[in-house]
């Protein structure tokens, strides 16, 4: 089955927002991190729910702006009571009461690899989530790891490396979702989302 292609877009302002009629990708990120403050209201972005995935990603995994903690888990169950999709980090989780039934729940490891035992707990406590996403860096043995992510049913790998095939390869290995760029790259190793299209929609029309 063909994964769903996620532009990444980094939102500075509420004028970012239109753009999102505009991406043809199967749905579009909002990077709200991007933000000095949370300018824009969780109603706003009802509007855009059939489209998006709602993102504030706090600093130590990979965000730019850092956000209030229960200001953050505040506007995310406000999210989720409007049927938004959003993004949250399982180490969020452990600190906050935020719903993850149905939503994507993250984890980012840029210092050391999670050993399997982690990995499976993890999986097992989040198995009503949309996907669990995964995004390491190359540390040794990360492709090993990696390759025993694609066997999980509702994984989203991300290798944080540079080299932009290894995002596409695991999507051939059953990553449920693969995250290109609007305007710049958001990680590493990402391809704009057209070109990400263009290259599945040829790779899964030929199996």
């Amino acid at each position: 089955m063909r994964p769903l292609v996620v532009a990444s877009l980094p939102v500075s302002g509420k004028d970012d927002l239109r753009l999102v009629s505009e991406i043809e990708a199967d749905l579009v990120e909002l990077r709200l991190d991007y933000m000095k403050t949370l300018d824009v209201t969780p109603m706003e972005l009802a509007n855009l729910k059939e489209k998006v995935i709602v993102t504030i990603r706090d600093p130590e995994e990979g965000g730019i702006h850092d956000v209030d903690g229960s200001a953050k888990a505040e506007f995310l169950r406000e999210l989720a009571s409007l049927g938004v999709l959003y993004d949250v980090e399982a180490r969020f989780l452990h600190k906050f009461q935020v719903p993850y039934v149905g939503k994507i729940v993250s984890a980012h490891y840029f210092t050391r690899l999670p050993s399997r035992e982690e990995v499976d707990n993890m999986f097992r406590r989040y198995r009503e989530a949309l996907s669990v996403k995964v995004a390491v860096s190359p540390i040794p043995g990360y492709r090993e790891l990696l390759a025993y992510l694609s066997l999980k049913d509702n994984a989203t790998i991300m290798p944080m490396v540079d080299n932009p095939l290894e995002r596409v390869a695991f999507t051939l290995l059953g990553s449920k979702m693969v995250y290109g760029y609007v305007k710049e790259p958001t990680a590493k190793g990402q391809l704009h989302y057209s070109t990400l299209v263009r290259i599945l929609d040829f790779l899964f029309n030929l199996r």
